[in-house]
């Protein structure tokens, strides 16, 4: 209580009844330091205790406090939003905080509403999209219901060329350590994706020291080899700064023992191979790859990865494209972008029969003004039974939130 005047607390909406408890101990001796943002509309984790009435409450539970309605959209333009708020004041009947709202961006399209025939038609109309405003230069977000969604997308968006960020990985284990080499070789003066590739370099690497494991199987002067090389790397973090980024420091160290030696001219020849890199040259990076990681020390493993080493390369070297990233609805909060795919919205998935509607409403919500330019809003005629939680495998209702907004469906093939 006496450490700090000030409390600053974001996404109040979220707390839990221990998180209230600390926050009201913790700002007892200065209520006026107490400061909250908050949207009970976006109120999404109940299963962890998560409850609006928190900050419903407020003014009653921290009396004298003052309360500031903020007003203005900086996302969405008015279309989504009042699409977005039909939904939520049908289930969410406490909301407060319906008001005239002024926007950033007044005017733009009506979010889109598709049915498609498939669950794989569906997947390959993301792609689609996402392929149309990639070349528009557009971020894009694609929100699922569940994570059992991401393989097909992923495999459609793939065919096309277009790599996107999932929260889960399906590239073998060789590739997903090729693919932390090619985003460090992207942007280098990150220092934490270079403390990343130096640990793999000295774990299998070009660099490579045994004992990674310090256990009883390691000889004991095996053991202290490995400490005091990994002290020597540590050392390196001293001098890093703003001005100098962990990657800078190991190319200027002055007399390196054997081990930052390796590292620096291995991490040295990838740089410069990526600087210089053209298609003629992509074997070549390949190849340097290979020796300085150590990955593939089979050679048969790399024949079998080298189609998707390639097209990653190509999206590493194709920096001036829009990005796409892939994420279910209950991962969406904080995150945005100008166009917004949300898929599965069928009655049987959204709302998930099994979960509140009320915060199901919120969490449609939420996903939809993810959206700053487009919104699309995809649901099927089919889709198999492991993915939905009922049983009819064909003539799919849509999703009641989709009743509400009160549009009909486009019909795509």
């Amino acid at each position: 209580q006496s450490r700090a005047k000030h409390l600053l607390v974001d996404e109040y909406q979220d707390i839990n009844a221990a998180q209230f408890r600390l926050i009201e101990l913790l700002s007892r001796e200065s209520r006026n330091g107490l400061f909250v943002v908050g949207d009970d509309a976006q109120s999404i984790y109940g299963f962890r205790g998560g409850d609006p009435k928190f900050i419903l409450r407020f003014g009653e539970k921290f009396h004298g406090s003052e309360i500031l309605p903020l007003a203005y959209s900086r996302r969405c333009h008015e279309k989504i939003m009042q699409d977005a708020i039909k939904v939520l004041k049908k289930y969410y009947t406490d909301w407060t905080g319906e008001q005239k709202l002024e926007y950033k961006v007044p005017n733009g399209e009506k979010p889109y509403i598709r049915q498609l025939p498939s669950e794989l038609s569906e997947a390959k109309m993301v792609a689609v999209i996402a392929r149309q405003f990639i070349q528009e230069k557009k971020s894009i977000l694609i929100l699922v219901p569940k994570e059992e969604f991401f393989p097909l997308i992923t495999q459609e968006l793939s065919k096309r060329g277009i790599v996107c960020s999932c929260p889960i990985s399906f590239l073998p284990e060789r590739v997903e350590i090729a693919k932390m080499f090619m985003d460090w070789v992207t942007i280098p003066s990150d220092s934490f994706k270079t403390r990343l590739v130096v640990e793999e370099l000295i774990n299998n690497g070009i660099a490579k020291v045994p004992g990674a494991r310090k256990d009883k199987k390691c000889k004991p002067e095996t053991i202290n080899k490995r400490i005091e090389e990994e002290t020597e790397i540590a050392k390196l973090w001293e001098h890093v700064d703003k001005e100098n980024d962990l990657f800078s420091v190991i190319k200027n160290i002055k007399e390196p023992n054997e081990t930052l030696l390796k590292i620096r001219d291995g991490l040295l020849k990838l740089s410069d191979l990526f600087i210089n890199f053209k298609k003629e040259k992509r074997g070549e990076f390949i190849k340097q790859l290979a020796v300085v990681s150590g990955i593939w020390y089979d050679p048969s493993k790399l024949m079998e990865d080298i189609t998707k080493i390639t097209e990653l390369l190509n999206s590493q070297s194709t920096t001036d494209l829009g990005w796409v990233q892939l994420n279910t609805m209950k991962k969406a909060k904080g995150l945005e972008a100008d166009v917004v795919i949300m898929v599965g919205l069928e009655d049987d998935i959204v709302p998930n029969p099994m979960n509140n509607p009320v915060e199901e409403s919120r969490l449609f919500y939420v996903s939809m003004t993810r959206a700053k330019e487009k919104l699309f809003l995809l649901h099927a005629f089919k889709r198999p039974r492991n993915i939905s939680y009922g049983n009819d495998l064909m003539h799919k209702p849509r999703s009641r939130f989709l009743d509400i907004i009160g549009r009909e469906s486009e019909w795509k093939k």
